[in-house]
């Protein structure tokens, strides 16, 4: 297998686990120089981006990781490629991350992109997390095409209007088609009213499809991307050598990862900007073929303050905007932390029970209280806590369900995910990659009876099947609190302010390993 070496441009536990082989030596490359006769194509691509315009720096670390204008800095300076050179593009899930995306609804991703010369991107789940029509709406102010080659309209082949199965672009005299294919499982992982109406078409059966036509209007190369796992990506690709599919830019999973089927590159390049994928296509004109198709992972990074490359005054003050546009509407303070509190694991999470709790709390007549840990999205740190903190922790506009579950339907709620719970403790055994309850307490110890009918607090994504949840299936009639999942947590941390106490979860784990 052929694996470019992945370039770091400094060194942090962030880059761990990425597979790569050793760098070439010096005065050496991965590839010859493309002959004259040959078109070099550059490709450089992003996943999972989830509205980074800021970059990461960890408190006591020297280094920054991520952030548009570093990103736009390497790609002039390192890579040598702008939006009329190369093509740029970004596998989706674009916003729903820091408040400076999710306040502005993506509004501040799409300005940045447009800046950055984007080529085109690919629609995924979190495209939908404020509904179709402020989709619509981004998608309209973007200088590049939004992709979707698998949404199509409810009971037909017909690609959703907002949304193009594929694009073609020249560059060094070669037409290159790019298909995007949106994440299959989609409809399970979105509030089910923003994907009304759209189906979501197996992968294989679309790229059979589309490729054919994205030939027919005169695509020589053929690049595709996919908002599924390098693992996923592999099976599929597997089964379609016949399409010649050049490059394959892969995601949803937030891992650096890469293979090669049938010859057919396909990598992860990491997720939040942090890290990008470039990849060097050879087009040979005399044989009409990709005579090679090489491939580097990039890590953004380098030190706080002094950055290998300045970022441009553009996007520095294109992403200032964005901050503090952002920070006008959500500097409210909500209250303070003493400790930080850290989005752990389902089984203990403090910042995860506090959550929970604070769902318990407002809702007195419900028995327990159940989050999926994949809501919480950040932790918290200690001080001061604003609304725009919570929002970056909660970003998703969901409200709070209360539904009926018998002990036995508790039982294999538990079993499904990952829950963070509030009102209960319990314990569990793992067999193989199953997950069976042993069994479950509420808040005096009292063990759960398997016919007796208990109320649980859940946000309306968990109720219409997010992360498999079933509660769609156990009560057909549940109560829409309408409360937004952030407006208790809120609640509790002002009460907490005004009368001097910490806001701190009963400490220790809700759910262990049975012996």
């Amino acid at each position: 297998m052929l694996r470019s070496s992945v370039i770091a441009l400094g060194a942090f536990a962030l880059a761990c686990g990425t597979p790569t082989a050793s760098a070439p030596p010096p005065g050496q490359t991965h590839t010859a120089a493309a002959p004259a006769a040959d078109a070099r194509i550059v490709v450089i691509g992003f996943s999972d981006f989830h509205g980074w315009l800021l970059p990461l720096e960890p408190p006591k670390f020297t280094k920054y990781y991520g952030g548009i204008a570093h990103i736009d800095a390497l790609l002039k300076n390192k890579e040598k490629v702008t939006g009329q050179s190369a093509i740029i593009v970004d596998n989706g899930d674009m916003w729903t991350g820091p408040m400076e995306s999710t306040l502005l609804r993506g509004e501040s991703v799409i300005q940045a992109y447009n800046a950055l010369g984007l080529t085109a991107a690919n629609v995924a789940n979190h495209e939908f997390d404020f509904g179709i029509d402020v989709l619509k709406a981004r998608i309209s102010e973007a200088k590049f095409p939004f992709l979707g080659a698998n949404i199509t309209v409810a009971g037909t082949s017909e690609t959703a209007p907002f949304v193009k199965p594929f694009t073609i672009v020249e560059r060094e005299g070669v037409k290159i088609g790019i298909v995007g294919l949106s994440y299959g499982d989609t409809p399970h992982t979105t509030l089910a009213k923003h994907v009304a109406g759209l189906d979501f078409k197996p992968y294989a059966e679309t790229l059979k499809k589309v490729v054919p036509e994205a030939r027919a209007a005169g695509a020589q190369v053929v690049i595709v991307l996919f908002h599924d796992t390098v693992e996923e990506a592999k099976k599929v690709i597997a089964l379609v050598p016949e399409l010649e599919i050049a490059a394959v830019i892969a995601g949803q999973n937030h891992r650096k990862e890469d293979e090669r089927v049938n010859g057919t590159p396909i990598v992860n390049p990491g997720p939040f900007g942090r890290s990008y994928v470039r990849f060097d296509l050879v087009w040979n004109r005399a044989s009409s073929k990709v005579a090679s198709s090489e491939y580097t992972i990039v890590d953004v990074t380098g030190e706080i303050g002094a950055p290998p490359f300045p970022p441009s005054i553009e996007m520095t003050q294109l992403v200032e905007a964005a901050r503090q546009k952002a920070a006008s509407m959500s500097g409210q303070p909500l209250g303070k932390l003493a400790k930080p509190l850290p989005a752990g694991t389902f089984a203990d999470s403090p910042l995860g029970h506090m959550i929970a709790d604070a769902w318990l709390t407002a809702f007195t007549k419900a028995d327990f209280a159940i989050c999926n840990h994949g809501a919480i999205r950040q932790p918290l740190a200690a001080g001061p806590v604003s609304i725009g903190d919570l929002l970056a922790v909660l970003p998703f506009e969901n409200n709070l369900y209360i539904v009926k579950v018998t002990g036995k339907q508790l039982k294999e709620t538990l079993a499904i995910d990952a829950p963070v719970v509030a009102g209960l403790t319990w314990k569990y055994r793992e067999k193989g990659k199953e997950r069976q309850v042993v069994s479950i307490n509420d808040r005096v110890g009292r063990p759960i009876e398997d016919a007796k009918t208990y109320k649980v607090i859940v946000n309306d994504f968990m109720y219409f099947g997010g992360d498999g949840y079933k509660f769609k299936e156990y009560d057909a009639t549940p109560e829409d609190t309408g409360l937004s999942l952030r407006e208790p947590v809120m609640r509790m941390m002002r009460l907490a302010e005004t009368s001097g106490r910490p806001v701190e979860p009963t400490p220790g784990a809700r759910a262990a390993k049975a012996k």
